[in-house]
């Protein structure tokens, strides 16, 4: 998400392959009529949800999260599972990013609560990039300015922000309000791959971009928000398969909140002789272009 006030209008759920019926639900198991009178329920549901959902993502505390990410366009493919959590006050917080393609591409990122530094951990992949296992640069002035830019959270928020770009651009996207007997909520919505594409939730390179068509553009991604009985997001899941321009396309995104967290749940901060020092912004940037190159972007 670009800004708090974008953030607080997306967000989240539970993977649907087929569109939803346009028939929102009152409560648990009365229909609400076709028409104007459930389009109107249901956009309600979905912009409730939406002004709640941002903070539920953002500012959860002492909470694990995963999120799974897979797509495939013709025969090239990637799918990275990246857990994280966020405890204490003031808060550490740990992302671990891992390829289910190559078990080599590793990285775990760790922003203890003190010092002036956060540490990334460097997989067999990435060895290259420094003497070391582990590199550690300075942190952010002011502590995580953009909330969003936190790997814990990222792709939630584009995912959200894709959700509700969809939205605001044809409030006919959202298909469906549903309440469950224990309180909870699920919502569907349809977002354009082209929405997809431009919230970046999935940053292709410049050689698949070329060849997404008009055909491409124009096809949907179902998305399904799960929220729990207070409102907060339970689970966001999208997932498609499509063709077009002569080209296939396969997807799953799901970001889902998954515990409480603990001390336990953070490393230990690494003894120095593992650490190479980055010691300022312009040594922070050439070690991101260079990781750039290794994964190809």
């Amino acid at each position: 998400m670009k800004t708090r006030s974008r953030t607080t209008r997306a967000c989240a759920a539970v993977a649907v392959l087929a569109l939803a019926t346009a028939c929102g639900q009152a409560r648990a198991g009365t229909a609400l009529p076709d028409g104007d009178q459930a389009a109107a329920y249901v956009g309600a549901k979905f912009e409730k949800a939406m002004s709640k959902l941002g903070d539920s993502i953002l500012d959860a505390r002492n909470v694990t999260n995963s999120a799974d990410a897979y797509f495939r366009f013709d025969d090239k493919w990637v799918h990275h599972t990246i857990t994280s959590a966020r405890t204490g006050s003031p808060e550490s917080r740990v992302v671990h990013n891992r390829s289910q393609k190559n078990p080599d591409e590793i990285i775990d990122s760790f922003t203890p609560a003190d010092g002036t530094v956060e540490y990334l951990y460097l997989g067999p992949a990435y060895k290259s990039l420094a003497p070391t296992p582990w590199v550690s640069m300075p942190k952010p002035e002011g502590g995580l300015v953009q909330p969003c830019a936190w790997g814990g959270v990222q792709v939630a928020c584009k995912m959200a922000d894709a959700a509700s770009s969809s939205y605001e651009a044809d409030k006919k996207a959202v298909r469906g309000a549903k309440s469950s007997a224990d309180g909870s909520e699920e919502l569907t919505v349809n977002v354009a791959f082209s929405r997809f594409l431009e919230q970046r939730v999935e940053v292709l390179p410049d050689s698949l971009l070329s060849k997404v068509g008009p055909e491409l553009r124009k096809a949907v991604v179902p998305t399904t928000i799960t929220l729990k009985p207070d409102g907060s997001l339970s689970e966001f899941v999208m997932a498609a398969q499509f063709e077009g321009d002569g080209h296939k396309i396969e997807l799953k995104y799901n970001f889902r909140f998954t515990g409480q967290a603990t001390a336990q749940d953070l490393p230990k901060v690494p003894d120095a002789a593992q650490v190479t020092v980055l010691p300022d912004n312009e040594a922070k940037q050439d070690f991101y272009r260079r990781l750039g190159d290794l994964q190809g972007r």
